[in-house]
């Protein structure tokens, strides 16, 4: 039996639109840390899967409908099939959704009752989530996976997961499942590159800037990103504004960590942590826990690293900020996704960010004529990929880190308990050694999925080129899962859609040069004074629940 005791560290929702698109902006849950970004050495799937005794006897019946976000609909009818073959008393669906409407889909299932669907992405539903509308996971963790014959929770790397036991209470559930774990990267065309004279990948801020400026005289788009609402606010886009604020404000943790009288305090965890910025990982969810009292009631008081106005480091951050937005495509706040990623396939762009998973998928699109618009597909390029070069000047605290996150996302609609045992048994086939085996010899046989990281899951064996395309991507630290001032203010305040939007408006003219920086500033931080209490309302907190942040604040309908 697995122990939950004190409260929930590394767990929550984190707000990733797609494996490839949409980067997570809420703050419960946890990052991937450097020993959780390896492939676990093991035997073979053939050799390490086994069933328990009992395998043999179970006659599960029912249907298992899933409804994923621009998701490989062979991949999962592979895997869909390779389940019913173990067990022929379940059938198994396949209706995956465009990526665009998603969100607004899933919650008009449940406006209409019950939904249909079982198998689900939901972290971009939070209001949903905290209604306990998905099964929890926990409690099947200390069920015994009949794929494995040992408890489900052994099979699983609860590390690279981002999930921390003993920091969980009786009163959490957890609402998805997320099997791999990923960093964001640069990708970029060697071949554009090297035409300006180019032959190392940048290290700098300074260095890409200067890249940027002879790739765009070459007549080059030098960043091929998207500049519509959702880039901004979780997508590629937004993933920049979020980086490259933590570097300037990585003091965040002295602010919002939690103290000793605190309701959020861990002894054993919180009594040993010491500040160091030479660590990339210090702020981590499993070293020091955070207060989101403390975290709320900074924004209110402006404290610190949370006073945007007039802060010397928000100046400075804004403004290499714009530096950067200056070499997107043309009409970049109009740009989407699809386009963005066009040019960077047909040889017109020079850098996307991406994922190490484009090391499969850009060969496959190389070759797809939807998304490239050429009839045949287009001609490959050398690409390779660099880490988030460092901004440099005294105001940053510490170079740049990266969004390096468990991903997946996986959820299923809460039902009845019969239906709640038998989606378990569907993730625990899957994360399992045999269901994940088909699961990425489906991902090799497609022409439209990649792996986008190395599996959250132990007794696996990756395929020699995945495993080893996966290791040449050195952490660097992660900026994802906590209340910073970079996820919590950089884009509006926390996620609240008003302020996002006003925030998209504002930094619209921003770039564009109609306002100033501190024009911009001030613009950010009135927005963020706007709305902080409807926001409050939203996640039914109270302004007063900041005046004692020691406090777990109360429940309320």
């Amino acid at each position: 039996m697995f122990k939950k005791k004190g409260l929930a560290l590394l767990l929550g929702i984190l707000m990733l639109s797609s494996l490839l698109a949409a980067c997570s902006k809420s703050n419960n849950a946890a990052e991937s840390s450097p020993s959780g970004s390896a492939p676990s050495p093991s035997a073979p799937a053939s050799e390490t899967a086994s069933s328990s005794p009992s395998e043999a006897a179970r006659e599960l019946k029912g249907t298992i409908n899933i409804s994923l976000p621009n998701a490989s609909s062979s991949v999962w009818n592979a895997v869909a099939n390779g389940y019913m073959a173990k067990n022929p008393g379940v059938k198994v669906t396949v209706d995956n959704k465009p990526m665009e409407g998603y969100k607004e889909w899933l919650t008009a299932q449940f406006a209409a009752g019950t939904p249909e669907v079982d198998m689900v992405v939901n972290n971009e539903v939070a209001a949903l989530v905290n209604e306990r509308k998905f099964m929890d996971y926990y409690a099947y963790f200390d069920k015994m996976n009949p794929y494995t014959g040992k408890p489900w929770v052994e099979s699983l790397d609860l590390g690279a997961m981002g999930i921390n036991l003993e920091g969980v209470s009786s009163e959490d559930f957890l609402a998805n499942l997320n099997f791999e774990s990923v960093q964001i990267v640069w990708v970029y065309n060697k071949e554009i590159f090297e035409k300006v004279g180019i032959t190392q990948a940048p290290k700098t801020f300074n260095e890409l800037i200067d890249a940027f400026d002879k790739i765009k005289a070459a007549g080059y788009t030098p960043l091929a990103l998207a500049g519509d609402s959702t880039s901004m606010w979780s997508g590629e886009a937004g993933w920049l504004v979020r980086i490259y604020a933590d570097q300037y404000l990585r003091d965040f943790i002295n602010v919002i960590r939690s103290q000793e009288q605190d309701y959020s305090y861990v002894p054993d965890i919180d009594g040993a942590w010491q500040y160091d910025l030479n660590d990339p990982y210090n702020d981590s969810n499993s070293n020091v826990t955070k207060n989101e009292m403390r975290h709320l009631k900074a924004i209110r008081d402006k404290e610190g690293p949370y006073q945007v106005e007039g802060n010397p480091k928000w100046v400075a951050y804004a403004d290499n900020l714009k530096r950067l937005f200056q070499y997107v495509p043309e009409g970049f706040f109009g740009v989407k996704a699809e386009q963005a990623y066009n040019l960077f396939l047909t040889g017109k762009a020079a850098t996307l960010m991406g994922t190490p998973g484009h090391y499969f998928q850009l060969p496959k699109d190389f070759a797809d004529e939807e998304k490239t618009g050429a009839q045949g597909g287009v001609k490959p390029f050398q690409y390779g990929f660099f880490n988030m070069p460092s901004m440099e000047g005294p105001e940053v605290m510490a170079p740049a880190r990266t969004i390096q996150i468990p991903i997946g996302f996986y959820g299923f609609v809460n039902k009845s308990a019969e239906q709640n045992e038998l989606n378990a048994d569907f993730m625990m086939y899957l994360t399992s050694p045999e269901g994940y085996g088909v699961y990425v010899k489906a991902i090799q046989d497609s022409d439209d999925a990649s792996l986008a990281g190395s599996p959250a899951l132990k007794d696996i064996t990756l395929p020699p080129e995945m495993a080893a395309a996966f290791a040449d991507f050195a952490p660097i630290g992660n900026t994802e899962g906590y209340w910073s001032p970079g996820n919590q203010l950089a884009r509006g305040l926390m996620d609240y859609q008003p302020s996002v939007q006003d925030w998209v408006g504002s930094v619209q003219r921003f770039f564009d040069g109609k306002l100033t920086t501190e024009q911009y500033l001030k613009e950010l931080q009135t927005n963020i004074d706007k709305y902080l209490e409807p926001a409050l309302k939203q996640a039914k907190k109270e302004l007063s629940d900041l005046d004692t942040p020691e406090r777990r604040p109360p429940e309320r309908q």
